[in-house]
């Protein structure tokens, strides 16, 4: 049964599950390409470095996209007939929402795999200085638990029911708009619980706290 779900999955999600492997393929010869081919110049090591930073933030949004698609496109035709499909599998409701989970997690790795095929090959074309070195197997593997944690999230809020989803996202539109006037008319000196949240999602124990730390392929 889990390879159906991975099948059916995938059939939803492969064209952007596509497009972010070309772009995982992209990323990492655009930020190498400050190295020259044959031979390492000390004087090229600021514009590598320059360029290997500025693909840890590509690296981020892509694993941030790709969770979100593959979150969406799971639950999307459910949610559309109501769950009356998953209803009607002669299976319990936890055990077909962790194959789903389970599929969506291998989806993401499909991904983290060629980012690091992709990065490994890149770094092997391209001569990287001395005291340089590739990490292409460490950024795959932050590269899949970065993504796990938006797609966990937005897996599990869309799992529930769509009616009570609606529900949520209004309140807390309606508190953020709230909170955002009030700090625009001078009641607050800045938005308060808009900044609890993103504390609370970005801190050294936040969910999201990877995504403040840089994703280097290439690093001393």
């Amino acid at each position: 049964m889990f390879r159906a779900i991975l099948y059916t999955q995938w059939k939803w999600a492969r064209p952007v599950l596509l497009l972010a492997m070309l772009v995982a393929g992209y990323i990492p010869v655009d930020a190498l390409r400050a190295a020259p081919y044959k031979s390492v110049d000390t004087y090229h090591i600021p514009s590598l470095y320059l360029g290997i930073t500025s693909a840890s933030v590509y690296y981020q949004l892509l694993a941030l996209g790709v969770a979100v698609v593959v979150a969406i496109s799971t639950w999307q035709a459910d949610g559309q007939r109501r769950h009356v499909y998953a209803l009607s599998l002669p299976v319990p409701r936890w055990r077909f929402v962790l194959l789903r989970f389970g599929a969506g997690a291998a989806l993401l790795g499909t991904v983290a795999v060629a980012v690091g095929l992709f990065g490994a090959l890149a770094a092997a074309l391209a001569p990287l200085p001395p005291m340089l070195h590739a990490y292409p197997i460490g950024l795959a593997v932050r590269f899949w638990l970065g993504a796990l944690v938006p797609f966990a999230l937005i897996f599990a809020l869309l799992s529930s029911d769509p009616r009570r989803v609606r529900l949520l996202v209004a309140a807390v539109v309606t508190v953020i708009v709230v909170d955002l006037l009030l700090a625009s008319l001078g009641t607050t000196e800045k938005p308060l619980i808009l900044g609890w949240v993103l504390d609370g999602l970005y801190s050294g124990r936040g969910p999201l706290a990877a995504f403040l730390s840089k994703w280097m392929l290439v690093d001393v």
